[in-house]
């Protein structure tokens, strides 16, 4: 696990300074705090910082292929490696190290730029052609690990980070007011866009190409969404426990300490028990809860270490709101409302205490329909659509003359919403229209995230009642709000995460099944439920009417309440002119008088003026 950096100056073929390379590692130290390497070659610069965890001793980067002329840097695992690099030896190619940076350079001189389709893992990668003067920036198939990039006058500069980027002058910080919009409309920036107008994110299975030609973008991997109406149940669910058994057992394979996040969700638990099924030791768990017994999911946790007789390990919190906020927005380097990065936060941080490695769940609320959002939306569904128009007419004419706090405004302001609308942003983009000011709405006319976001939705509109809004979360909540999250609070702790339930080969088996295999009778992740139901405590896969939460909403009414009331008479944030302040403080009030819960709205104001205010390099909206 490491975090990568380069430069290539292919318009001007300036030389790249190696002190800027070096500056641009040193802002990911806590990526990869073992080891740094840098090339520099007249136009062309790269650096990584690593995080030992496979051939500790050879395993440095760059790696080069037998005469040099292949070179890279990479971020992220192989899980297939060791199959590769027989292949590979058996095709002739010659070996200087026994980890999986090296398969990269080979299969580059095999493949060329389709090298990556033979790849699973988890990756961002830089590969360097000195023969072809051509770089090749690839990301993996489901967005796990970043990859940000800006083209200059020179020509292009990437990184792992945000901040690598804002090392080079020529890198502008003007903030992207389609980013903004986004961010107060869903709660993250998804990609493409980032916070800044110059500097771009590589998409999910994305691949961007310099050379002689230009830059050139295109995607090597897109999710095939349309269910398979020949998969027969029996057959089908026992092919998923077979490659789930095969990705927790690739994801097992370190040099160093490996252990399992357990929330004592299914997902979590689900992992515990295969590698526990593989392991030969007590697989190592990790759980956290935060004081207020109300959001515990200790029981659940414990449940499941006894049953596989772990070594587990708990912790209860209670955070700083204020100092975990601080921290939080200096290692997003963007806005970004997910509170749930606050225990991922704290959990990262006990499981690194004792492990450099450890195994989570994500991913299997996405591909199995696990948000209680999914049942809503399939709910819904059953209102006809003429009714539901006739009703959002009425609904509308009630949502105008109610007072803004009264209960159900919201409600009745959704009722005539289309189903993909309502699924993406409900409420929320009016509400962000209300929020940010009439001067910087102005230049973006009738921008809307749900136009500008909703082709995955409509493309993967197959006739079954799921897929769309599945798919919309893998292609852009999974990547740019749970895989964002889990990548910054586990490598703040130098923590390598593996998501076995990430493994391409799961994601596109579970993109063919139909809605009744994943959501039946209210119960959700159906078919993960009923395929573990005998390996896991009954408690654990019972239907919950929720999951582990947060005690954001006290926390805006006590602790951070001072900070929200700063935030909305700080200087910078008003001078900005990005906010209606007057909205702002409305929902402020509203949220302390208790007449109204406005803890996203509020949450998602305060991080972005919280990054605004700490910014080292504050930029300023222009026009």
């Amino acid at each position: 696990m490491c975090g990568i950096t380069g430069i290539y100056h292919h318009l001007s073929g300036r030389s790249v300074d190696a002190a800027t390379i070096d500056r641009m590692c040193a802002q990911i130290v806590h990526r990869g705090p073992d080891d740094q390497g840098t090339h520099v070659a007249d136009s062309l610069g790269i650096g990584m910082r690593r995080l030992s965890i496979i051939d500790l001793d050879t395993g440095s980067q760059p790696i080069f292929n037998e005469d040099r002329t292949v070179v890279t840097v990479f971020n992220g695992e192989l899980y297939n490696f060791q199959e590769l690099r027989a292949d590979l030896l058996a095709r002739g190619h010659t070996f200087a190290t026994q980890g999986d940076t090296e398969v990269i350079v080979h299969l580059y001189e095999e493949y060329g730029v389709d090298f990556v389709t033979q790849l699973n893992g988890m990756f961002a990668i830089a590969v360097w052609d000195a023969r072809e003067e051509r770089l090749v920036l690839v990301r993996d198939r489901l967005g796990q690990k970043p990859l940000y990039y800006a083209e200059t006058a020179d020509g292009l500069v990437f990184g792992s980070e945000l901040k690598c980027l804002l090392q080079v002058d020529e890198v502008g910080t003007d903030i992207d007011r389609q980013a903004v919009f986004h961010y107060f409309s869903l709660g993250y920036i998804p990609h493409p866009w980032t916070i800044y107008e110059q500097v771009r994110q590589l998409d999910p299975g994305g691949r961007l190409i310099v050379d002689r030609s230009g830059v050139r973008l295109d995607r090597y991997w897109t999710l095939d969404t349309h269910v398979d109406a020949t998969l027969v149940y029996e057959e089908t669910a026992e092919r998923l426990r077979d490659l789930l058994l095969d990705a927790v057992r690739l994801r097992m394979i370190s040099d160093v300490p490996l252990g399992a996040f357990l929330s004592g969700g299914v997902d979590s638990s689900i992992i515990v028990s295969l590698m526990a099924q593989v392991s030969s030791q007590p697989v190592k768990t990790f759980h956290i809860d935060f004081a207020h017994e109300e959001y515990s999911e200790r029981v659940y946790a414990r449940a499941v270490a006894e049953k596989f007789d772990t070594d587990h390990h708990e912790l209860v919190v209670e955070p700083s709101a204020i100092e975990v906020l601080d921290e939080l927005v200096g290692f997003f380097d963007e806005p970004f409302g997910d509170s749930s990065a606050i225990p991922t936060y704290y959990v990262s941080k006990l499981t690194r205490q004792h492990v450099t490695v450890a195994l989570a769940g994500d991913g299997g609320d996405e591909s199995f329909g696990g948000y209680e959002r999914y049942q809503r939306i399939l709910d819904r569904r059953q209102l006809a659509g003429p009714l539901r128009s006739t009703l959002g007419g009425v609904g509308g004419l009630i949502h105008r003359v109610l007072p803004r706090s009264a209960p159900g405004r919201r409600y009745f302001r959704s009722l005539g919403m289309p189903q993909h609308a309502f699924f993406m942003v409900a409420t929320a983009e009016a509400e962000a229209r209300d929020l940010l000011s009439r001067e910087f709405l102005e230049p973006l006319g009738n921008f809307s995230t749900f136009a500008a976001l909703r082709r995955p939705m409509e493309a993967a509109d197959c006739g079954d009642a799921l897929t769309p809004y599945s798919a919309f979360d893998l292609h852009y909540y999974l990547p740019d709000d749970i895989l964002t999250k889990v990548d910054r609070m586990s490598m703040a702790h130098s923590l390598e995460l593996r998501a076995p339930l990430l493994d391409y080969r799961v994601v596109e088996l579970a993109a063919k099944m139909p809605a009744s295999w994943k959501i039946r009778g209210g119960t959700t992740k159906w078919i993960l439920k009923d395929l573990f139901a005998d390996s896991l405590p009954e408690k654990v896969t019972a239907q919950r009417k929720w999951g582990f939460a947060l005690p954001i909403e006290h926390w805006l009414r006590g602790e951070l309440r001072g900070v929200l009331e700063d935030a909305l008479a700080d200087s910078t944030v008003v001078d900005s002119g990005i906010f209606n302040m007057a909205e702002a403080r409305a929902l402020a009030e509203e949220h302390f008088a208790g007449v109204r819960d406005r803890t996203s709205q509020l949450w998602n104001y305060l991080f972005f003026t919280r990054w605004l205010q700490q910014h080292s390099r504050r930029p300023v909206a222009t026009a």
